[in-house]
């Protein structure tokens, strides 16, 4: 399990590497038509669908007047498309991993639930969650690309017409579904097809792998890493993303911005009045004053933070509501 730092600290010194942040570490590298489909659908029957939506799309975009290629429009508009996000910063992959999460969590077990039951099973499944992110040596994928042009993996750089694109230096990656070979699945993960065909076409020159590791010339290609993220973890990450212009506003510069910007605001004040978002004190630590109980019963909320150590906002994008 990689701590919060050092994912930082690997990112600062490599810059041969993008990356892509998930909620959930169960996520496998698998776009979301792939997911919607029928597991048993065709490669052929996954393109004829994705074209169909490619050109619905390249229409209304000229309707509306929208600027930049389709494919990348799509992906950062909210289709369901063949595509995955990648960015050349891991502080974006970091946000969309983080608020992704806050968000369902808050869908799935606060709102029209009654929680007052479970109120400590959910803080400790919060605080003890595991994220994953994904990093890709894309020198080393390039030199890959370079050996082997018929390489189904497609990577495709930012569109900076595209300005959610641009903003989050976003990258996206598909497979070619005329060179996957026969027994691959729409739903394979994206690196498992790729190592598929390397195996099939060039079995003396195979990826190698090793856990969630994915290696070529003993260089390390692609790398799935798994992290929680603990409440000092929680607010130091809210601090770097502000730091490093990883915010809503800035990620996605238009109304979505804004309207992010709030919603995740709102969603972590009621995580934090839930004490939820939330760490329990140590046992060491002195019993709460009368005084402080009489504050906080009173609504003080500076002697709730303090006294039951809720996560702190203010110091990142998400702001408190009092």
């Amino acid at each position: 399990m990689a701590r919060l730092q050092e994912i930082i600290s690997e990112a600062k010194a490599n810059s041969n590497f993008i990356y892509r942040g998930c909620a959930f570490e169960k996520y496998d590298l698998v776009p979301t038509l792939a997911r919607k489909l029928k597991a048993d659908v065709s490669f052929d029957q996954y393109n004829i669908y994705s074209d169909v939506v490619k050109k619905a799309a390249e229409r209304g975009y000229s309707e509306v007047g929208m600027n930049g290629l389709a494919d990348g429009l799509s992906q950062h508009y909210g289709l369901s498309t063949s595509y995955l996000d990648w960015s050349y910063s891991v502080y974006v992959a970091l946000y969309f991993a983080f608020t992704s999460y806050i968000k369902q969590f808050v869908n799935d077990n606060i709102l029209d639930q009654h929680i007052d039951r479970k109120m400590y099973c959910l803080r400790d499944e919060f605080n003890k969650h595991k994220y994953c992110i994904y990093r890709l040596n894309k020198t080393l994928y390039d030199e890959l690309k370079n050996q082997y042009p018929e390489l189904p993996l497609k990577l495709s750089d930012t569109d900076d017409k595209n300005e959610r694109m641009k903003a989050q230096q976003g990258l996206l990656s598909s497979i070619d579904s005329a060179k996957v070979n026969n027994e691959a699945k729409i739903r394979s993960s994206q690196i498992k097809i790729l190592a598929d065909w390397l195996q099939s076409n060039n079995p003396d020159d195979f990826l190698k792998q090793s856990g969630n590791k994915y290696s070529w010339n003993n260089e390390t290609l692609l790398e799935k890493i798994t992290f929680e993220l603990p409440q000092r973890d929680r607010n130091y990450l809210q601090k770097c993303l502000k730091e490093n212009g990883a915010i809503s506003t800035i990620l996605f510069p238009d109304f979505e911005g804004v309207k992010k910007n709030i919603e995740f605001s709102e969603d972590y004040n009621i995580l934090r009045d839930w004490e939820i978002a939330y760490q329990e004190s140590p046992f060491h630590s002195k019993a709460t004053a009368l005084e402080d109980l009489l504050q906080m019963a009173n609504g003080n909320q500076k002697v709730i933070n303090s006294s039951l150590n809720t996560d702190r906002l203010g110091e990142g994008e998400f702001f408190p509501f009092q």
